[in-house]
């Protein structure tokens, strides 16, 4: 994982899966920013804890940009029912 912070951001390149490990990771680096840059072009899956993560981040109003997540991302947003509830055209860049 490399990273990058600076006062309002916080720039994350996962080099494996997103799952509980890079989370606890990711939540140790977060401190004050106000934005969540996560490339995840290496990932091959983002499992549920994953989600949950990025869930009460935007709940929080962090600014979360995703890019390229895999597309069993998507799958698993579906399957906790909160696809709707994301704005994925702001959140995702490919």
């Amino acid at each position: 994982m490399k990273w990058k912070r600076t006062k309002q951001k916080l720039q994350v390149e996962l080099s494996g899966d997103f799952n509980l490990a890079a989370v606890r990771k990711i939540r140790s680096l977060l401190g004050s920013q106000t934005e969540l840059h996560l490339d995840l072009s290496s990932c091959r899956f983002a499992d549920s804890e994953a989600i949950i993560f990025l869930h009460e981040q935007i709940q929080k109003h962090l600014k979360v940009r995703l890019v390229d997540p895999p597309l069993l991302f998507y799958e698993v947003l579906r399957i906790l029912g909160i696809q709707d509830e994301w704005d994925l055209k702001q959140i995702v860049v490919r």
